[in-house]
């Protein structure tokens, strides 16, 4: 799976150069296929109809126990729509004003009513449960496979463009040292509960193992930027299984085009999916209530404080499920006995620094002129850009400055048109002539805002050996979702979706009702 436009593209370059590596034809056009454990994982688009939520209320007499939703993101929303369809009343949570999370959409703002993501943006075809939801809610969804006529992709790099055949064809050598490092290992996957001998990896950044790769030059740059960009923070502070994990051990060369597709993304904004799931639960959101303390009484329930600007509350649950980032959560007096491993997890998991600058543009000359879609990753400052107005009408157009690490952060400096007349200067440098016509715009700075403190998880060098696995695991009544806690989806809407539905199970059979 991917988080930003072009980590697709790398995704098919290396299974391209894998292939390349093999003796095995490249068939184009061959139907993707699909290894039986990613079916077992995502169900993949055909699972999308499942109507998970669509059992009836629980009709017995018998009195649930009470559920407390802290976080109403799309983890706590999906969590607590889930749970109310089984007729279990839950009280939801939330710190913020609104309900959403990061899934954040601006509106009224450019021109001819175009809309652009302050948070999330991208949904695959295998997010399973974004698509249950978006068909729950009879949601419309923009499908980018119809946004033909552009090329797809710029690799700008040392001043120049690189095509996708000359990327292939430096990622060969790569493709041959993932395939020996998943080879080393005894199983299919890395975890803090089956490391499976992949340790010795982990414990090496990605900036030291692309080293012994023998990584250099252009395509060491596009890797850095990439994987920057992707998750968040500077190689040097990321695990190298963040990268390993690009390719999937199945040998099937018919995968080359089964990668993440980013294909779709909700006509009107993506925060249309909480608001609707905010509607159905407004009786039982509480907003402007933000978490201070959790304690455990002696006869096993949980004791929360609140805050907020009518004073502080304290609500006592049965069941607590905490759809709030690890970010946000070490600032919570959480004196509940947690095991070394959890309290590790939430102390210490890794988190990105990406920052989002949206500019307007009075022509799309990327697409006029350039012939583009608008998506570039580059050496430039502005690191990876894509265009938010695909499918929208108009001529005027919205082009993302997408950055992570250092970058990220210095992103918060200065005014967003100060930012954004330094962008413009550098992407005519790509699409000539775009700096003319740059309009307003609007940024949003994820690592400064305070109710993340970052943009998503990500991996720093131990973790995936250490942490990975635990960040979801329940412990006594105590039940977490979010993005950061989906073993699959991590950093994605659809991960933030999908442990609501997780964490809703294990309340519920904890509960008698599964």
């Amino acid at each position: 799976m991917s988080r930003t436009p072009l980590f697709r593209t790398l995704r098919r370059a290396l299974r391209a150069a894998r292939l390349a590596n093999s003796d095995r034809p490249n068939v184009e056009g061959a139907s993707t296929s699909w290894s039986r454990r990613e079916i077992l994982r995502t169900g993949a688009v055909s699972a999308m109809g499942l109507a998970v939520g669509c059992r009836r209320p629980h009709s017995s007499g018998s009195s649930p126990g009470t559920v407390a939703v802290v976080g109403a993101g799309i983890a706590g929303l999906t969590c607590a729509w889930r749970l109310t369809q089984q007729g279990i009343p839950v009280r939801i949570f939330e710190a913020q004003a609104r309900v959403g999370g990061r899934m954040w959409s601006l509106r009224d703002h450019f021109p001819e009513g175009q809309v652009c993501e302050l948070g999330g943006e991208l949904i695959d075809s295998n997010h399973a449960t974004m698509f249950r939801l978006c068909r729950e809610f009879e949601i419309e969804l923009f499908d980018f496979a119809e946004d033909t006529g552009v090329s797809q992709d710029v690799w700008y790099f040392d001043g120049r463009s690189f095509s996708e055949a000359e990327v292939v064809e430096a990622f060969r050598p790569i493709a041959a040292q993932i395939d020996a490092a998943w080879e080393a290992i005894e199983g299919d996957d890395v975890t803090a509960l089956a490391p499976n001998g992949g340790e010795s990896i982990d414990q090496m950044s990605l900036a030291q193992w692309l080293d012994s790769a023998g990584s250099e030059g252009w395509f060491r740059a596009l890797l850095e930027v990439a994987y920057v960009t992707e998750y968040g923070s500077p190689i040097e502070d990321q695990s190298p299984w963040n990268l390993l994990a690009l390719i999937d051990s199945n040998p099937d060369p018919f995968r080359i085009f089964g990668d993440s597709d980013e294909r779709y993304k909700v006509a009107g904004g993506n925060d249309l999916v909480p608001t609707r799931l905010g509607e159905r639960l407004e009786a039982s959101i509480e907003l402007g209530q933000r978490l201070e303390a959790v304690h455990r009484s002696a006869d096993g329930r949980y004791r929360l404080r609140f805050g907020g600007d009518g004073g502080s509350q304290e609500v006592t649950a049965d069941r607590v499920v905490l759809a709030i980032p690890f970010t946000t959560l070490r600032d919570v007096d959480l004196a509940v006995d947690l095991p070394p491993a959890k309290r590790r997890a939430i102390d210490e998991l890794g988190y990105g620094t990406n920052a989002k600058l949206m500019v307007g543009f009075s022509e799309r000359i990327w697409r006029t002129k350039g012939g583009s879609n608008g998506s570039v990753l580059t050496d430039l400052p502005f690191q990876l850009s894509w265009e938010s107005t695909r499918l929208q009408p108009g001529a005027p157009g919205i082009v993302v400055g997408y950055t992570g690490g250092p970058e990220g952060v210095a992103m918060g400096q200065g005014t967003a048109d100060e930012q954004a007349a330094r962008f413009a200067e550098l992407f005519d440098r790509v699409f000539p002539g775009v700096a003319a016509v740059r309009g307003q715009a609007v940024r949003f700075h994820w690592p400064s805002f305070a109710w993340t403190k970052a943009s998503y998880a990500c991996y720093r060098p131990g973790q995936w050996t250490t942490i990975r696995g635990y960040e979801g695991t329940a412990v006594d009544g105590l039940h977490f979702a979010g993005e950061h806690t989906s073993l699959d989806f991590q950093g994605y809407m659809e991960g933030g979706a999908e442990s609501g539905e997780r964490a809703a199970r294990e309340v519920a059979e904890s509960l008698g009702r599964g």
